[in-house]
């Protein structure tokens, strides 16, 4: 809860925002603006939480701008000004890119892996993948590295262990509450001491949202995981890699040393040469999705901004740990006609340990996505 009594309206929070271009005079008005409940600050607004980060008085401009915007949006529900096209990347809504991806696309093997991971046994240390590994981006998880490395462990997957990040960042109307006692009965049940997660959008929720799973279970990232077995040997670097990365924090992992710290250490340890963009670490710029609610105008001036930071990097590879930034910038039409390589830290780690991956998969797989859901689009307007 944003304390009012204790902000001194320096304008500190809101002039370090790396997407809303802001001086200090118009941070002074604007967080004035925000107090008394009305800016434009609240429609172009990431929820990256760069302002918090920034506070001097550490205070959180954050919750404030998100209960602004939980209002809006909510009104803008009411009146059915949130496109369909939007909801359905919402993995509660119905119809949702995951059920459809399930439904329409997904091979056998993904069916049979998603269906085990929907109910997994009883375990003390549960591998959680988030949505999009669970349906979309299997191939970040079901390769040989990764197998080997997490073999013996239970995993688990679908909507039904989604937690609900996106809507809690966005200040989209739902109940926090029921998605926590639901989730925390679920890894009561199944005996869980210890979480260990593969994205990072979980990471947040089960840190920050949700304070009851994570008092009363040990909660570690993927990141941390892998960087300690490649420290003690258990997962060997075979095949140093000699190239130079552009390297993007997303939204989420900001207010986490773990989250930005552990992805590097990999990432060095794949012989890589890790270059920094402009906006990094705290001050992160975000990939454009965050602010597709706003429209069109506003995800494109954002993408712009961070494509160009990327372009004066120099380097064709686009590393990050967020399957949602993996999205955005993959189905990026500039990224798309200068070839670059969208990928994940873990494909990198992949390609150390000697496997050989195609580096465009996450692009066409995006691509052929859009495709599908527009196909089924057309058909149902001819039909209806």
């Amino acid at each position: 809860m944003f304390d009012v009594e204790e902000c001194v309206r320096c304008g500190i929070c809101l002039e370090s925002c790396p997407v809303i271009d802001l001086s200090i005079d118009q941070a002074k008005e604007e967080i004035e603006n925000l107090i008394a409940g009305s800016s434009f600050i609240v429609n172009e607004c990431a929820t990256c939480g760069t302002c918090d980060l920034n506070c001097p008085n550490n205070l959180t401009p954050m919750d404030l701008i998100k209960e602004l915007k939980s209002v809006h949006i909510k009104e803008l529900e009411e009146k059915g000004k949130i496109s369909n096209r939007v909801k359905f990347l919402f993995p509660f809504n119905k119809p949702n890119v995951f059920e459809f991806y399930e439904k329409e696309m997904m091979s056998p093997q993904e069916k049979k892996n998603l269906t085990k991971w929907k109910s997994p046994s009883k375990s003390e240390e549960l591998v959680l993948l988030g949505c999009a590994i669970s349906y979309t981006m299997q191939h970040l998880y079901t390769n040989p590295t990764l197998k080997r490395l997490l073999e013996r462990k239970t995993f688990a997957g679908g909507i039904d262990f989604c937690c609900g990040e996106v809507y809690h960042r966005i200040g989209y109307p739902i109940s926090k509450s029921e998605i926590e006692d639901r989730l925390y009965t679920r890894f009561s049940e199944l005996g869980v001491k210890k979480l260990i997660l593969f994205c990072s959008e979980c990471y947040e929720a089960y840190k920050h949202e949700y304070k009851k799973i994570s008092n009363d279970f040990e909660i570690i990232s993927i990141w941390e995981f892998i960087a300690k077995a490649i420290k003690n040997g258990d997962l060997k670097i075979t095949n140093k890699l000699d190239f130079k990365v552009a390297y993007h924090d997303s939204c989420v992992v900001k207010k986490y040393p773990e989250l930005l710290n552990y992805p590097r250490e990999i990432l060095e340890a794949t012989g890589c040469e890790i270059i920094e963009l402009e906006h990094n670490r705290i001050n992160a710029l975000c990939c454009g999705a965050a602010v597709g609610l706003s429209g069109r105008d506003q995800m494109e001036k954002v993408r712009k901004k961070r494509f160009d930071e990327i372009k004066e990097t120099g380097s064709k590879y686009i590393i990050n740990t967020c399957p949602g930034c993996i999205s955005s910038f993959g189905l990026d039409s500039r990224i798309q006609r200068r070839k670059y390589k969208v990928l994940s830290v873990l494909e990198l780690l992949r390609m150390s340990c000697g496997e050989k991956i195609d580096v465009f998969k996450n692009i066409v797989d995006l691509n052929t996505i859009v495709s599908k859901v527009m196909e089924m689009r057309r058909n149902e307007n001819i039909n209806s």
